[in-house]
């Protein structure tokens, strides 16, 4: 039988989410296919540029927050 791997099996490898027997499966497939391969290689370094990415809000964002809660707490009470 042939499997048919998909995106979220890869990326369930990367986490380290699959048990023994997909992941050996997979580690076999890997081994013989360039395409999965390329596919895994691809979604290693997105993984890995996440870890370089951070967000923060703006200012604006940050002050529109501050006057919806002091409102909202004039509403509640």
């Amino acid at each position: 039988m042939i499997k048919t791997f998909t995106e979220n099996d890869l990326v369930r490898f990367l986490y380290d989410e699959l048990n023994e027997n997909e992941r050996e499966v997979l580690e076999k497939a890997l081994l013989t296919d360039s395409y999965l391969r390329s596919e895994l290689d691809k979604l290693q370094a997105v993984k890995k540029d996440l870890g370089k990415v951070s967000f923060s809000p703006s200012k604006s964002s940050i002050d529109k927050i501050l006057n919806f809660s002091k409102g909202y707490h004039k509403q509640s009470v």
